[in-house]
Parts: C-alpha cells; sequence; structure tokens
C-alpha cells in the first residue's frame, strides 16, 4: 500500500477532532434536554408571535397542546406542528359556542383581543390574500417564524459548543500542536487512528450529532491527548517555582494549541465527518491499482 504520511496526520487529526465534536454535541444534547432548551426557545417564539402573555398561556393550556407535553411534570414541547398552533388558536379565538372553522366567529375573536399588538398581528395575518383559508394562513405565519426561532437555538447551542469545546480542550489537554507532533513522530499511531477513522465512516449511522463515541475511540483519544509530561513536577521549572509558574508555563507552551483546537472541534461533528470523508476519498484515489502479470507468450506457444 502507498504512503501518505501528511495525508494520514491530516486524517489523524481530523478524526480527534471528529471524536471531540461528538463529546461535546453529546454532552451539549443531554444539558439541552435537562435545561429543556428547546421548549423554552420555543415558548419565547410563540409568545413572540402571539405578543399577548395571557393568549400564550391559553394557547399551552390547549388540550391539542397539552397532548403534545413531553412528560407529566409539565415540561414545555420542545415541537409544535403547524397544523396543530393553527388548529388551537382558532380554537381558542372562535370560543366555545363556535367551530374552530367560522371564519366570522374567528375575526370577532380577534378583535375582542385586549393585546393591541395581539390584534393587529392576527388581523394582518388574516387578510392574507395567498392562502384560501385562515387555517392555512396560520399555519404560513407559525412556520415562517419557527425559521427564526430555529436561529435562536442554533445560537444559543453554538455559545453551548464554544464552552463545552474549551471545557473538553482543557480536560484532555488536547493541543492541537503536540498532537501533530505525536502523530509525526509516531507513524504508527497515525496508522491506527486513519484505521479507525475509515471504521467510522463505514458506520450506517456515522455522524448524528450525539453520536456516542465507542470505548476503543476514547482509548485513542486518551493516547494522542491528556497531560502526560506537562504537570508540574514533568517540566523544567526554576527551583522554588509554583503554582502560578507552572500556570504561566502551560499558557507559554499550550495556549495557542488549545486555541487551535478549540475553535476546531467548534465547527463541529457534520464538519470534519465530511472533512474526513474527503481526505479518505483522495487517500483511496492515491493507492495505485493492482496491476496483474501479462502472461508469457512463450509458454503460450509452448502449450498451443
Amino acid at each position: 500500500m502507498a504512503s501518505f504520511p501528511y495525508l494520514d496526520i491530516a486524517i489523524g487529526i481530523s478524526f480527534v477532532y471528529l471524536l471531540m465534536a461528538l463529546v461535546c454535541s453529546t454532552v451539549n444534547e443531554s444539558i439541552a434536554g435537562v435545561i429543556n432548551s428547546r421548549g423554552k426557545t420555543l415558548e419565547k417564539g410563540i409568545l413572540s408571535l402571539l405578543h399577548d402573555p395571557d393568549l400564550k398561556k391559553k394557547f399551552y393550556d390547549h388540550p391539542l397542546i397539552q397532548g403534545v407535553q413531553q412528560d407529566a411534570n409539565g415540561r414545555l414541547p420542545s415541537y409544535i406542528a403547524s397544523n396543530k398552533f393553527a388548529l388551537a388558536l382558532m380554537d381558542i379565538l372562535t370560543g366555545p359556542n363556535a367551530s374552530a372553522n367560522n371564519a366570522d366567529a374567528l375575526c370577532e375573536g380577534v378583535k375582542n383581543l385586549k393585546d393591541e399588538a395581539a390584534k393587529t398581528a392576527l388581523t394582518a395575518v388574516l387578510q392574507n390574500p395567498q392562502f384560501k383559508t385562515d387555517q392555512e394562513r396560520l399555519e404560513a405565519w407559525y412556520e415562517q417564524s419557527m425559521n427564526r426561532v430555529t436561529g435562536w437555538y442554533k445560537r444559543t447551542s453554538q455559545i453551548r459548543i464554544y464552552v463545552l469545546a474549551a471545557a473538553v480542550t482543557l480536560f484532555m489537554n488536547a493541543d492541537s500542536l503536540k498532537i501533530l507532533k505525536t502523530l509525526w513522530n509516531n507513524p504508527t499511531m497515525s496508522a491506527v487512528l486513519v484505521e479507525d477513522a475509515k471504521a467510522r465512516l463505514q458506520k450506517p449511522s456515522a455522524v448524528p450529532e450525539n453520536d456516542a463515541i465507542t470505548t476503543q475511540e476514547k482509548q485513542l483519544l486518551g493516547q494522542v491527548t491528556g497531560w502526560q509530561g506537562d504537570w508540574y513536577t514533568d517540566w523544567p521549572h526554576p527551583k522554588g517555582a509554583g503554582f502560578w509558574s507552572w500556570i504561566a508555563y502551560l499558557l507559554k507552551e499550550r495556549f495557542g494549541g488549545w486555541l487551535i483546537t478549540i475553535l476546531a472541534v467548534s465547527l463541529g461533528a457534520p464538519f470534519w465527518f465530511d472533512t474526513l470523508s474527503r481526505f479518505m476519498n483522495v487517500r483511496s484515489a492515491g493507492n495505485p491499482p493492482d496491476t496483474a502479470t501479462p502472461p508469457d507468450k512463450s509458454s503460450e506457444n509452448a502449450s498451443a
């Protein structure tokens, strides 16, 4: 097999970034689940639509919405379908004495709203000539607004990813410059990373954002990262130097490598999965094809 030292190192470091990004994504999703980040962001988005806190409360108390609560503890739903949003809101506005699709009752319900911002917004939505029914108008309004809510959630999630990337990098002492040096000086380790990266790429579901890394992958991370040689007693320090001298040493020697790792890992697992796939494709394309040995013509003539 052909040797690609630079490409193998690029694959190795990309694989390390992918594994660390998966760790960060897994922890991020766990935190988001505990604090119900998706549900709270959706609630904020619905309030920005309806403007009226009382109307928002009635909306969340509606049986259609109560039916999609995540559990018995009253956690906010992380997803509400557009048809459920429209039907619940129409039912609230038309009141108990009219059907939800009664256009006149719906208009009357909007006029009776106390919040002027809610009244103005809903009046404008129900006058949208692009759709035939009020339900279609409300569904389209909701779906367009959810694009903004998705952006809010992604920004919040990205902030957590940066914090987690920094925490994981420092915890593992994942200095990119040190990792590159390790892989350059240890071709065997680089080859092992390449083979494990190949195995990861061949998995049916290789990179869901909250995919857990395997035990073997954890061991590999431990071999190319860690605090080996960086503890206070392992670096040449002046006699009598203390804790802050050690911190100064680490910042001087490791800060650049840490920063590179933090920025790289914060790009996310999908980015590094795609990058790793491209590197692996280049490596595969670079292998020379096996050539068959041409038959000996003299042997063919003798057999004839």
